[in-house]
């Protein structure tokens, strides 16, 4: 459902707005859209911020660390048993609260963050593809 609201921007913020949509190619609305929403979840999760990647892509990622998903991956890669945030700290190199505020993202967020994870196993399992096709030509 879309609820439309009228919103009056000073010149100078329109200005911007319009030639970042003009850079970008995205519609006005899209943009708005986006930034109002990542704000919301920066209220929410303080210590997150939005960063845009090489493909364009908008990601969470910590104030003073790496993107959410990372904490993520990390938090899976240790046995049940074993996934405490101090020890996840310690192995990462990051303070606690850190690692807390990935995982209460990730948490709220869980479809988005999954699937950067998923798409990154993807990538990795078809570059190592890739690699072996090419070694393969080594030997032959």
């Amino acid at each position: 459902m879309v609820a439309p609201t009228n919103v009056r921007f000073s010149e100078p913020v329109h200005d911007a707005l319009t030639r970042y949509v003009h850079l970008t190619g995205q519609t006005k609305s899209g943009v708005i859209n986006s930034a109002v929403e990542e704000w919301l979840r920066m209220q929410v999760h303080t210590g997150i911020r939005f960063v845009t990647i090489e493909t364009g892509e908008r990601r969470a990622r910590l104030v003073d660390g790496p993107e959410v998903w990372t904490i993520a991956e990390a938090w899976l890669a240790h046995e049940p048993e074993r996934r405490r945030v101090p020890e996840l700290a310690e192995v990462l190199g990051l303070p606690e609260r850190s690692i807390e505020a990935a995982l209460s993202y990730w948490a709220d967020f869980r479809a988005e963050i999954d699937g950067v994870i998923e798409r990154h196993r993807t990538a990795q399992d078809e570059a190592l593809a890739a690699w072996e096709r090419r070694r393969a030509i080594d030997a032959a």
